[in-house]
Order: structure tokens, then sequence, then C-alpha cells
């Protein structure tokens, strides 16, 4: 185990632990956009910024990568800290100015105004989106186009995707709710990544639960034979 101090508060860790999990374990809060603990730190939204003391050496970490150290000192509300949270986050209101979630987070860090030009649109490039779909469905059906102000989430040459299989499990993990997904007569419909698939229905409830797209995905993936697929977890 590791012992650090974070905001004057003693913290126990597991060793390999980062910093977020360690404050969140304890229930210290750092904002973070682009966190979930079933895929890889990324660092995109720079959002959970914090001081970091080890030894004579004081430096800016993001929280969600830096793994815990013994005697590790970690500060999460300096006024640096606070300075760094709030120019962050008005270059992710700048480029996305009508998230709620943004303007939520804005409220709790204490950014009252944006001081640069505002842009249209709606995703954060967080890339948790792609993140899961490569690392927990295990496809690669989305991915990031381009560089810089053109740079943009989306499927190959942004046509129907042949891996994706309309799970919504980008759509799950977003974090500023801007994937949606419509269920419309027997059909699951996304958009945002040019797909719609007809949906199965359990055999036994008769509700849909998932796209045939992802019944196949689950049968090549399982092995299993079609009776047992076509049982909700409801009914299972």
């Amino acid at each position: 185990m590791v012992k650090l101090t974070i905001d004057g508060k003693e913290v126990v860790a597991r060793e390999g632990q980062t910093v977020l999990e360690a404050a969140q374990a304890a229930g210290i809060y750092i904002p973070a956009l682009c966190y979930h603990h079933e895929v890889k730190p990324y660092t995109a939204c720079r959002l959970c910024m914090v001081e970091v003391t080890k030894g004579k050496r004081t430096r800016f970490v993001t929280a969600c990568d830096y793994v815990v150290a013994d005697s590790m000192v970690v500060r999460t509300d300096t006024e640096k800290v606070k300075k760094c949270r709030k120019l962050v986050l008005e270059l992710l209101m700048a480029q996305c100015p009508n998230l709620p979630q943004l303007q939520e987070l804005a409220q709790i860090i204490g950014v009252e105004e944006v001081r640069f030009s505002k842009s249209n649109d709606d995703c954060i490039l967080c890339g948790m989106c792609v993140r899961t779909c490569a690392e927990v469905v295990g496809l690669h059906a989305i991915g990031f186009e381009g560089r810089g102000f053109t740079r943009k989430v989306c499927t190959p040459f942004d046509e129907p995707s042949e891996p994706c299989i309309l799970c919504g499990a980008c759509s799950y993990i977003c974090p500023v709710d801007v994937i949606p997904v419509e269920e419309v007569d027997g059909y699951r419909i996304m958009e945002r990544w040019h797909k719609k698939s007809r949906l199965v229905a359990c055999s036994k409830c008769g509700k849909y639960f998932m796209t045939e797209d992802e019944f196949r995905f689950l049968q090549e993936k399982t092995g299993l034979p079609e009776d047992r697929l076509r049982i909700c977890m409801d009914c299972r």
C-alpha cells in the first residue's frame, strides 16, 4: 500500500493506482471528462490537473494517469491549479459553447466568461467513444480524422462503418451526450455514424434488446448457439 497526502488529508492507496483514483476513493473531487475506469487514461481534457510534490520537486500533472507514490503531496485546489482548469474549460467552452455539461462544470470551477472566439462544435474530442469501441468492444468502427481545427471523430471516410455493430457503447460512454441512439420501427439508428440495423427480439418476452449486427458479432465471438443468444438479460 502507498501513503500520500491529498489536500492535507492522509490517503492510503493501492500500488499502481492513479492520483485521480486515490482521490475518488477518498471522496476528494477532481473534475475529469475523459476518464472512465474501463478504458486507459488518455489525458485529453486536462481538467484533472493537480499540483504534485515529490521530495523537493513540485509540478503540475494530469491526475488521471499519474501514479501515486509514498510520501507524495497532492494539492487539487491551489490558485494555480484553479487558474489552469479555468483556462482549459474556457477553451472547451469556446469550442463547444452549447453543451450543458460544460456549463455545469463552469459553475463548479468558477468560469464566468469565455474570452476566446466561439465555434459551434459539439464534440470535445476526448476520445472516449473511440477508445471504448477499440478497447472494450474490440472493434475499430470509429476514429480520429484530421489535425488541429479540422480534427474530428468519425467513421472511415465518413461513410457507414462495416465493423460498427450499433451496440451503443460509444453513446453510453460519451461524457457530453452527443452520440444519440434512436430505436424506431424495429431498427436502431445512429445518425452520427450513418448506420442503421434491425433489432433482435428476445425469444421469451419479445422485447428488442440488441441489433442483428451485434447478434452476429456475439455469435462469432462466443460460439454459443442461436437459441441461447436470443434471450435478453431480464429473462436469463
